[in-house]
C-alpha cells in the first residue's frame, strides 16, 4: 500500500494543515469557554438549589418563632392584675401552664418592677431565677410593648440558651411586666430538627445570631456555639451580618473556599446560611474533563482523515476538466454545453460554463418580455401605483391600483381607470397641485399625507409623486399607500400621552402645558387666571366597598359635572386618583373664580344614582390659587392651590378655601 505524499505546494496538504490549525485552535477556545460557562452555570444552579433549600429552612424557623410568640401572648393575656400582686400567685399560675412544655424546654419566667424575676413549673432548678433577657432587651420591651427575641447566651462552651419575651398588659393596655419563654439549646428543640440534615456530601446548614455573631444551630456539631470573627476581619461575614441575601463565593473562618447562600430572619435578628465546599460544587467539571479531552482528540483525528479522503477523491477529475475547457478556447470551437459527471468541484466548474450559456439565452427572453416584467414588478408591491403622462392621463397601473378604484371614486362617481385624466378626478387640491408641479418640472418629487375618507369609513393616504422622463416628455409615477392604521395608532398614542384614559379629561402633562401657555398670555394681556384643586371627600370608602367599577363610574360622573360648570375656554383635568384640577383663564375678578369653585362643590355634593339604582353621596374640598395675586409662575401656583385644598380638608371638607399668597 502506497503511503500518501504530503507536499507543501499541494492543495490537499495546505487544506489539511489549515483545517488542523483551525480545529486545534477552535477546540482550545471552545474547551476554555465551555469550561467557564459550565462552571458559571453549575455555580448558579447550585446557588439556586441552596437558596431554595434555605428558603424552606427560614420559613420553618419563622413559623416556629411565630408559634412560640403566639403561645406566650396567649399565656400573658391570661395573667390578671390579681395574679401579679405576689410571687406565689405568679408561680402557681406558671405551674398550671404545662402546655408551654411543647415550646419551651427550659420553662417560663415572669418579670415585673414590683416582683422582679419569678420562675416556676418547668423551670425549677438552681438556675431558674437567673435573668434570661438582658436589661436592654427588657427595657425595650417595657417601652415599646413589642415582643423580643433575646440574644443567644452561653452557660458553658457547648451549653447555650435563648429566650422569647412578650409584654404583660393591665386592663388599660399599659405594659406592667414581661413573660419570658426559655429554651436550652443543648436539649431537643425545633431548631435542632431543622438543622439535623447535611447539604450534599460535605455541606452544612447554620443559624447565626447576627447580634453576637454566634452559630447557635448547625448541622455540623463542631461549629456549634462558635463565634464568627469580629467586625473588620472578614468582609464577607460582615456583609452577612449587615443584611446581605443571596449566593457568593467566600472563604470561611477555617480558610476553606465555599459556596455560601444567606437569607435573613429579621424577626429574630438572625440569618441562616448553607455552605458547600467549592470542590464539591465543581466536582462535575473535574470528573468529565479527561473524557472530554480524549473525545475531542479522537474527533479531531477522525475529521482530518475524512477531509483527506474526500479531497483525494473529489479533486482528482479537476485537471482533466481544466484541460478540456482549455481545448475549447485554443481551437476556437463553438461553445457547447459540457457534461456534468458529478456534483463536485469539476461539476460546479462545468455547471458554471453551462449557466453562462443559459444566461445569454435568458437575456434575450428577458428583453422580449420586458413589458411583462415591468408589470410584474409593479404588481409585486402593495402600494397603488400609476404612471401619468405630461397631461395627467393614466398610462399604466398595477393590480393594487385596479383593486382600489372603487375606494378612490370621486364624488361624481367617476373612476380613475386607465385612459382617464387623474388630475380632473383628484378631489384633494393639495395633491392635485403637487402632481401638476412635478409634471411641469417645478418639483422633482412631491409627498403628502392626507385624509381620503369614504362614506363607509375614515381613511388616510400617503401620496408620493416622482418625475419620470420618457421619450423627451415629463411623465410622473403616482404611488398611493393606505396609512389609516398608522394614523390611528399615532392618534391613540397622543391620546394616551395627554388625556386620562378613564375620564378622557386632559392629564397632568397637558394641563401643565396649558397652564404655562395661559400664564404667558395673561402676562402679555394683563389678565387674571385661577387654578382650582379639587379632591373628592369619602371617595375611598365608595371605591373599597362597592368596587372599582362603581368607583370608575363615579369618577366619570364627577368629571361630567365639573365640565358642566365651566366655559369652553376653561380646562378641567384629572391629576390621578380622585384629584382634579380646573384652569380658569380670562377672569374679571377673584369672586368669579370662587363662584365657579362653589358651583363645582355644590354639583359634586348632589346625590349620584348608579345605573343599578344605588344612591351615592360624596363631597369635595377645593383650593383656589390666583395669578398674579398669589403666584407668578406655574410651579408656585400649583403648590399654593394644593396647599389650599388641604386646608379645605382640615377645615372639615366640603369647602372652598382661597390660598394664602407666597411671602415676597
Amino acid at each position: 500500500m502506497r503511503l500518501p505524499r504530503f507536499q507543501m505546494q499541494s492543495l490537499k496538504t495546505r487544506i489539511i494543515l489549515l483545517n488542523l490549525l483551525m480545529m486545534v485552535g477552535l477546540f482550545l477556545v471552545l474547551a476554555f469557554h465551555t469550561k467557564r460557562l459550565i462552571r458559571e452555570e453549575l455555580m448558579r444552579f447550585t446557588g439556586e438549589q441552596q437558596r431554595s433549600s434555605l428558603a424552606l429552612l427560614t420559613t420553618q424557623v419563622n413559623h416556629g418563632l411565630r408559634d412560640r410568640l403566639a403561645s406566650l401572648n396567649l399565656t400573658a393575656g391570661a395573667l390578671t392584675p390579681q395574679t401579679m400582686v405576689s410571687a406565689p400567685l405568679v408561680q402557681a399560675f406558671l405551674a398550671q401552664q404545662r402546655s408551654a412544655a411543647v415550646f419551651f424546654n427550659a420553662g417560663l419566667r415572669v418579670w415585673s418592677p414590683a416582683l422582679g424575676w419569678v420562675a416556676q413549673g418547668l423551670a425549677d432548678g438552681p438556675e431558674s431565677s437567673e435573668p434570661v433577657v438582658t436589661a436592654q432587651e427588657l427595657q425595650s420591651l417595657m417601652q415599646d410593648g413589642r415582643p423580643v427575641v433575646g440574644r443567644i447566651h452561653l452557660k458553658s462552651k457547648r451549653l447555650g440558651g435563648m429566650s422569647l419575651a412578650v409584654p404583660i398588659r393591665d386592663a388599660q393596655g399599659a405594659v406592667v411586666g414581661a413573660l419570658v419563654g426559655v429554651m436550652r439549646l443543648d436539649s431537643g428543640h425545633f431548631l435542632t430538627v431543622l438543622t439535623s440534615h447535611t447539604y450534599g456530601k460535605s455541606g452544612h446548614y447554620f443559624l447565626i445570631d447576627a447580634r453576637t455573631r454566634m452559630i447557635f444551630a448547625a448541622s455540623d456539631p463542631a461549629c456549634l456555639m462558635e463565634v464568627l470573627p469580629a467586625p473588620g476581619v472578614n468582609a464577607r461575614i460582615d456583609s452577612f451580618v449587615q443584611g446581605f441575601e443571596g449566593t457568593t463565593l467566600a472563604v470561611n473562618p477555617h480558610g476553606l473556599e465555599v459556596l455560601v447562600s444567606v437569607q435573613q430572619i429579621p424577626l429574630a435578628g438572625w440569618y441562616a446560611s448553607v455552605i458547600l465546599p467549592r470542590e464539591e460544587a465543581t466536582a462535575l467539571i473535574e470528573a468529565i474533563a479527561p473524557r472530554t479531552r480524549l473525545f475531542g482528540l479522537g474527533l479531531a483525528f477522525l475529521c482530518l482523515a475524512l477531509i483527506y479522503l474526500m479531497l483525494r477523491r473529489q479533486l482528482a477529475p479537476m485537471t482533466a476538466a481544466v484541460r478540456t475547457l482549455d481545448g475549447f478556447v485554443r481551437k476556437n470551437q463553438a461553445p457547447q454545453a459540457l457534461q456534468v459527471v458529478r456534483e463536485d468541484e469539476v461539476g460546479q466548474l462545468v455547471g458554471g460554463f453551462n449557466r453562462l450559456l443559459d444566461t445569454l439565452n435568458q437575456q434575450q427572453r428577458v428583453l422580449q418580455q420586458s413589458e411583462l416584467f415591468k408589470q410584474a414588478v409593479l404588481n409585486s408591491v402593495t402600494a397603488e401605483i400609476a404612471v401619468l403622462d405630461h397631461t395627467g392621463v393614466i398610462l399604466a397601473a398595477n393590480e393594487a391600483w385596479q383593486t382600489g378604484l372603487t375606494q378612490r371614486a370621486s364624488a361624481a362617481g367617476a373612476v380613475a381607470n386607465l385612459g382617464s385624466n387623474y388630475l380632473s378626478l383628484c378631489e384633494d387640491a393639495a395633491a392635485r397641485e403637487g402632481i401638476r408641479a412635478v409634471l411641469s418640472g417645478q418639483m422633482l418629487e412631491f409627498n403628502l399625507d392626507h385624509a381620503c375618507h369614504t362614506p363607509q369609513q375614515q381613511r388616510w393616504c400617503s401620496i408620493s409623486v416622482t418625475s419620470l422622463d420618457s421619450a423627451g416628455l415629463r411623465n410622473a409615477v403616482v404611488s398611493i399607500e393606505d396609512i389609516t392604521e398608522r394614523t390611528l395608532m399615532q392618534e391613540q398614542v397622543r391620546s394616551l400621552a395627554f388625556y386620562d384614559p378613564l375620564t378622557q379629561l386632559p392629564n397632568r402633562r397637558l394641563v401643565l402645558d396649558r397652564l404655562t401657555q395661559e400664564i404667558g398670555r395673561a402676562r402679555r394681556l394683563q389678565h387674571r387666571l385661577a387654578l382650582l384643586f379639587i379632591d373628592l371627600d369619602n371617595f375611598k370608602p365608595v371605591n373599597d366597598e362597592l368596587g372599582h367599577a362603581v368607583g370608575d363610574w363615579l369618577l366619570n360622573c364627577v368629571a361630567q359635572r365639573i365640565q358642566g360648570c365651566l366655559r369652553e375656554s376653561d380646562t378641567a383635568a384629572r391629576l390621578g386618583g380622585d384629584e382634579f384640577v380646573v384652569l380658569l383663564p380670562d377672569l374679571q375678578s377673584n369672586e368669579a373664580a370662587l363662584g365657579v369653585a362653589q358651583k363645582i362643590r355644590q354639583e359634586i355634593a348632589r346625590e349620584f344614582v348608579t345605573p343599578e339604582g344605588a344612591s351615592l353621596s360624596i363631597s369635595s374640598s377645593i383650593g383656589v390659587a390666583l395669578h398674579p395675586d398669589h403666584a407668578l409662575n406655574e410651579k408656585d401656583l400649583m403648590h399654593l392651590g394644593d396647599e389650599a385644598m388641604y386646608l379645605a380638608k382640615k377645615a372639615g371638607r366640603n369647602a372652598v378655601v382661597l390660598c394664602t399668597p407666597l411671602l415676597p
